[in-house]
């Protein structure tokens, strides 16, 4: 027998599957006969776990297609009664579409879990702009202060979005 073997013999009785087999198999990995290694081999593919991606309910985190992303700038538009050519194209800086290009900038962070330059692109805009957006709302400044209905808006327009 080669050395090479030996060392596959011993990762094997590593493996966290040995404790879970029988005196038998375990007699076999121990005097490391060749058909204890190919049984050792099978068992461990056998019961490996099949790792499948979780989904959180409510949360989608894959990237969103062109799609999606302009049927939910349309919802936001509609809700926020703004123009989408003012909204995307022009750098206003009147309330209603500094409010709504938050709300866009929140859901798209959180909802989607897109990366700031990932929004910037869609809007045109810088991460840092994206960011300072999104730090208003956790830090409840401006439009987002606790007195006003843009709270609720943004949840109402939240739970819309699947």
């Amino acid at each position: 027998m080669t050395k090479n073997f030996h060392k596959e013999i011993k990762l094997a009785m590593k493996a966290g599957m040995y404790q879970d087999l029988s005196i038998k198999e375990k007699a076999i990995y121990k005097t490391g006969f060749r058909n204890g290694y190919i049984l050792a081999r099978d068992h461990n593919k056998k019961n490996r776990k099949k790792y499948t991606a979780r989904r959180i309910i409510g949360y989608s985190f894959g990237k969103p297609t062109k799609l999606v992303i302009e049927s939910i700038i349309n919802k936001v538009c509609v809700h926020c009664e703004v123009n989408k050519k003012e909204l995307m194209i022009t750098r206003s800086r009147r309330q209603d579409i500094c409010r709504a290009r938050n709300i866009l900038y929140n859901i798209f962070y959180e909802k989607f879990n897109m990366s700031l330059s990932a929004i910037g692109r869609i809007f045109g805009n810088d991460h840092t702009t994206i960011l300072h957006g999104i730090n208003m709302k956790r830090d409840k400044q401006r439009f987002w202060s606790p007195e006003q209905t843009l709270w609720k808006e943004f949840k109402e327009i939240k739970a819309t979005i699947t």
